[in-house]
């Protein structure tokens, strides 16, 4: 689910951050803010996912298990719902490298590890400064989600 959400709402950023392209030189990206609730998933694109693209969703899968309940089937699924599968896999497993470098030197708590994955996903579909502003941390402080975001 929260690919699909990641999916949704970098399509509303992209929408939002350069539908304003022609009124100004260095036009600022705009970033808008919607409720999960109200998003609805795209339709299937592709039937089928490569035996490589699978074998990637299934290392996402098992790197995020900790901090994303979602199933495999699901995962898929939501690549399956991307325009471009093999970007959105590139995407995630920068995430995964970020989030295994970072928890990895580290003895962290489920909620500590669950921070570190939010940082990076909101990191992933915005700036710094926004993603800072959206955060909702339960233990870590802003600082250190400053470091995280600085290793991404």
């Amino acid at each position: 689910m929260k690919i699909l959400m990641r999916a949704m709402l970098s399509s509303l950023l992209a929408f939002f951050g350069f539908g304003c392209a022609g009124r100004n030189e260095n036009p600022r990206p705009q970033t808008q803010t919607v409720n999960a609730a109200d998003l609805r998933p795209n339709e299937i694109q592709h039937q089928r996912l490569s035996e490589e693209q699978l074998n990637r969703i299934k290392k996402l899968h098992k790197t995020f298990a900790e901090v994303d309940k979602s199933s495999l089937e699901t995962w898929i699924n939501n690549f399956k719902r991307d325009a471009n599968p093999d970007s959105e896999i590139a995407i995630w497993e920068r995430v995964a490298k970020s989030y295994t470098d970072y928890c990895s030197q580290r003895e962290l708590t489920a909620e500590a590890k669950d921070d570190v994955f939010q940082v990076l996903l909101l990191r992933s579909m915005s700036s710094d400064e926004e993603a800072v502003k959206t955060l909702k941390l339960k233990v870590l402080s802003a600082d250190e989600a400053r470091k995280i975001m600085r290793e991404y």
